[in-house]
């Protein structure tokens, strides 16, 4: 007799996939090693996922929407400093509670896995979010001369590098609230620089600088000197 239809499957079988990325990473396993959890024959994942590749994409996308889910739920602060520090402390707790999901995210899985640009926009919709938060705090803040798609890559490169020096034990410590102490200490550093204006302590120069990061530079210097 034949198995009754599973209703669960596809979901099913992301869980198992997921289970095999944290044991032997993303390059690790085998799509008949998937079907072994389960119980069921490869046949039956193929059905479901065409190839290893459809299976992890389908993996990092829901991963993608995960993590966008809680910069969403950040999003419902009252004030816009409240959700701006909600999205930071919700990435970092995102990618401490969820390390397979995280590294499917941001890390390559297999050579082969090329997304398409509209997966590539559905897995940045976090960023986006953050972006957008961010854009609107600065035009309520009235700060001059900086932009929010600069001042967004320096907070993901805040948060981001917090996360991942604690998923890889980089950190001399690795308890939750310091984790958290951390990451306030660096955005704070971050926000009172950008609200007081004040000159970068390292000048922009033609040899380490990339150039976006020189042109902020240099509109920082410039609203240092007009407040003096």
């Amino acid at each position: 007799m034949p198995r009754p239809a599973n209703p669960t499957l596809a979901d099913d079988i992301l869980t198992a996939a997921l289970r095999l990325v944290e044991q032997k990473g993303p390059g690790g396993f085998t799509m008949r090693e998937v079907a072994g959890e389960l119980g069921y024959s490869a046949t039956a994942i193929y059905q479901h996922f065409t190839s290893k590749e459809a299976l992890l994409l389908a993996l990092k996308l829901r991963a993608g929407d995960l993590l966008a889910g809680e910069m969403e739920v950040a999003r419902r602060g009252a004030t816009l400093e409240i959700q701006l520090h909600g999205m930071a402390h919700r990435y970092l707790e995102f990618g401490l509670q969820n390390p397979a999901y995280y590294r499917l995210i941001f890390q390559d899985t297999l050579p082969s896995l090329q997304p398409h640009p509209e997966h590539h926009e559905r897995m940045r919709r976090a960023w986006v979010i953050v972006r957008q938060t961010l854009a609107d705090w600065i035009e309520a803040r009235g700060v001059p001369g900086i932009t929010a798609d600069h001042e967004a890559n320096v907070v993901w490169a805040i948060v981001h590098g917090i996360t991942s020096l604690a998923l890889s034990n980089r950190l001399p410590f690795s308890e939750r609230g310091t984790l958290h102490t951390l990451l306030d200490l660096a955005l704070d550093h971050w926000a009172n620089g950008v609200l007081s204006g004040s000159a970068p302590l390292f000048p922009p120069g033609d040899v380490h600088d990339p150039g976006n990061t020189k042109d902020l530079a240099s509109r920082r210097s410039e609203r240092h000197a007009e407040s003096t």
